[in-house]
């Protein structure tokens, strides 16, 4: 069994936590505009992508700082901060305080939020190496989707009853993890730079201007405009058309996480010995298959399949995209890197809620299932767009073992 670096298994819990406090609450956020607050359906995707937009620059700055002063004074930042502003939305929604509240505090919280994803996926980057890395992040996606499998679940029943309820436990669950990585989280030697400079647009455009780089960002793009579905526009899609209720909205994001936990090891061992471009394809395709099988569910059990398939595709898409990132990120540039990469990733969720939403407000109406017509044609657009990609990497980027190094048991910080 191969060593984590001291702190990893506290890093994966505390990512599992912090997903089941955000999957308590955050799901339901656009059923909750939509029917306590009358916000029509298109608006709710308008104001959640805008807030996503808005999020997506703190990557850049967050990558950025993370390579100056270090991986975990950015981390806890970001948790503690946004804990605060979550509990602000707590109370702007137990008082009925006006929706103006809401539609500032949310992309703030969001903003402060996106800090800390560039800086964990560095730390892991900063210990573990490149072929082992799609391993080291699939074993984080389990412990996200462990919270993500509780979460959803007890945030339904808890909006059955009290949508303020909901936010001030994710706001208390923000704050514990916050003191998980005060505790047990230390960065690797050398990782910080110590040279702080504000972030500047001009280094973004340095890091694009390698070419395998940028076409990875944008098929990073277009894979999270279609990954992004499964929140906003499934749960939209299935209150309006598919009959159902909070509760079994909470169980279908259930199956979701459930299914990462029960098999993400497993899906990471058949994927590991191969091209991570060749798995980011084939989970293209997985996604593409569930969502139209999703449009078209007569019932649960048939919609909680499709989730299955759609599963399938994020267990073999999401670590791949964090492990290929790190591997084309130059030694003491993954900060920045991954910050340029999580742009992408959040504009492209971002775009995907926009139109997704909008879709099913405007679509759905004339031809239900065509929203879903139209996510499956993107999906296969990013599949072709990896393959095309793993064509021009090397075997190393691509995730393959250098057969001439001697494997070692034990990971080493490559910073040191």
């Amino acid at each position: 069994m191969e060593k984590r670096p001291a702190g990893f298994w506290f890093l994966v819990a505390a990512e599992g936590v912090m997903t089941a406090g955000y999957a308590i609450s955050f799901p339901f956020l656009a059923v909750y505009l939509s029917s306590q607050r009358g916000v029509p359906m298109g608006w709710v995707g308008v104001f959640l992508s805008l807030s996503m937009l808005v999020a997506s620059s703190a990557q850049f700055i967050g990558g950025e700082i993370s390579d100056a002063i270090g991986r975990r004074k950015v981390m806890v930042f970001s948790l503690a901060l946004r804990s605060v502003l979550i509990a602000v939305i707590a109370w702007i929604v137990y008082s009925g305080a006006g929706l103006w509240a809401i539609f500032v505090f949310h992309p703030l919280g969001m903003f402060t939020g996106s800090f800390f994803h560039p800086a964990a996926r560095s730390w892991v980057a900063d210990f573990v190496s490149p072929a082992r890395r799609l391993k080291a992040y699939g074993l984080l996606r389990m412990g996200n989707n462990a919270g993500w499998a509780l979460g959803p679940a007890l945030g339904g029943f808890l909006a059955e009853g009290s949508y303020s309820l909901m936010f001030f436990v994710t706001a208390g669950v923000y704050a514990v993890c916050a003191v998980i990585l005060v505790l047990f989280i230390k960065d690797a030697p050398g990782a910080a730079s110590g040279k702080f400079s504000p972030p500047r647009l001009g280094a973004a455009v340095v890091a694009l201007k390698n070419g395998h780089f940028l076409r990875f960002c944008v098929f990073t793009f277009t894979i999270c405009a279609v990954m992004s579905q499964l929140v906003v526009s499934s749960s939209l899609y299935s209150k309006k058309y598919l009959g159902f209720s909070e509760a079994e909205i909470g169980l279908l994001f259930s199956i979701n996480g459930l299914m990462v936990v029960a098999f993400q090891y497993l899906m990471t061992r058949v994927l590991e010995r191969r091209r991570i471009t060749a798995g980011l394809a084939v989970g293209a395709i997985f996604y593409g298959a569930g969502y139209l099988v999703f449009g078209f569910s007569p019932s649960f059990w048939v919609a909680g399949a499709a989730i299955a398939i759609v599963t399938l595709g994020e267990m073999a898409v999401s670590p791949g995209l964090q492990a290929l990132g790190a591997n084309m990120a130059p030694r003491g540039e993954k900060g920045r890197y991954l910050g340029v990469q999580g742009v992408f990733q959040q504009v492209g969720s971002s775009a995907g809620i926009l139109v997704g939403s909008n879709a099913i407000g405007m679509i759905s109406p004339v031809f239900q299932q065509g929203p879903w017509f139209i996510v499956a044609f993107v999906a296969v657009i990013a599949s072709l767009g990896f393959s095309s990609l793993g064509r021009r990497l090397s075997p190393e980027q691509d995730g393959l073992r250098n057969p001439e190094a001697t494997p070692s048991p034990v990971e080493f910080p490559e910073t040191a």
